[in-house]
């Protein structure tokens, strides 16, 4: 679907103004969209999967390990495809809470593509550079959103997202070495296209949703603060859209219908997009394998 048609359906967890405003600058950040409750259960999951990852030495197909990880003092840079590892973190992807407000920004028929959990840990902190989504896992269309869950209070010393006003309407930069392998990174001579000193930082409490549009050019600074940021993130996207390329970190439900109805016809959007390394051949670490060169 197209943002005008997806704008001629009703608002429902949103506002229209929020809606507009998410298509207009690529993203979109609204304080307390989800329930005490749910954030109270995704956090205490969260923390079950801390504890569990102190037994560990290195990183395997659940944990992506930071290199100061330790069993006194855990470092888990990312839970990946979380729906895959407790029950609660699928329901919530199926939850109205949440479909509601992809179908506000996708249209009413709604694909689940992925999910993560990334963890930004005091100190040096895990800086995630400059980059696009879309480029690592293209789409016949644009319209894949990521929603982001705020498990606390994100201020700017937390490291918030950075995200680049309208960058989403600008060109598809490449994310790979002069060899083709795989570096997740936009490259400096394109960035110095870019108006980086617009990017808005995306703060606000627990339950706090950001919208992210997989076009939209955004990164984010260390965590100077003295306290874990935990973000919990989904990727949805319209039901016309399909993936032409495997994902780099796939599911059990990649592909399912979360709302609506599966589409009779796909959506193709003319602009280019450049093609990733086969994630199904090559494996998938984590933006922050990539971004760090392992």
């Amino acid at each position: 679907m197209t943002p005008e048609d997806i704008l001629q359906h009703p608002p429902i967890a949103l506002s229209q103004a929020q809606r507009e405003s998410y298509f207009e600058n690529g993203f979109v950040a609204v304080d307390g969209l989800v329930p005490a409750e749910w954030v109270q259960r995704l956090t205490a999951r969260s923390e079950a999967f801390l504890e569990e990852s102190r037994s560990l030495t290195q990183s395997n197909e659940a944990f992506d390990l930071g290199p100061d990880h330790s069993a006194d003092d855990p470092r888990v840079r990312r839970l990946r495809a979380t729906v895959d590892r407790h029950p609660e973190f699928w329901e919530f992807a199926c939850n109205s809470v949440f479909t509601d407000v992809a179908a506000d920004l996708v249209g009413p028929d709604v694909k689940f593509h992925s999910a993560k959990l990334n963890y930004k840990w005091p100190g040096a902190g895990e800086i995630v550079h400059w980059h696009q989504d879309i480029p690592a896992w293209p789409h016949t269309n644009y319209s894949p959103v990521t929603l982001g869950v705020y498990l606390d209070t994100v201020d700017p010393e937390h490291g918030p997202l950075l995200c680049v006003p309208g960058s989403h309407e600008g060109p598809l930069f490449r994310h790979d070495n002069e060899d083709g392998s795989w570096r997740g990174i936009i490259a400096d001579d394109d960035l110095d296209t870019v108006d980086l000193e617009s990017a808005a930082a995306l703060t606000g409490g627990p339950g706090t949703v950001v919208a992210i549009n997989c076009r939209t050019i955004h990164g984010s600074h260390a965590n100077r603060s003295d306290s874990v940021r935990p973000l919990l993130l989904y990727v949805y996207s319209s039901a016309d859209a399909f993936a032409w390329m495997p994902p780099p970190t796939p599911t059990h439900h990649t592909g399912d219908i979360v709302r609506g109805n599966p589409a009779r016809t796909a959506h193709l959007d003319p602009r280019p997009c450049p093609v990733p390394p086969n994630w199904a051949e090559q494996g998938y670490g984590s933006i922050f394998t990539a971004q760090q060169g392992g």
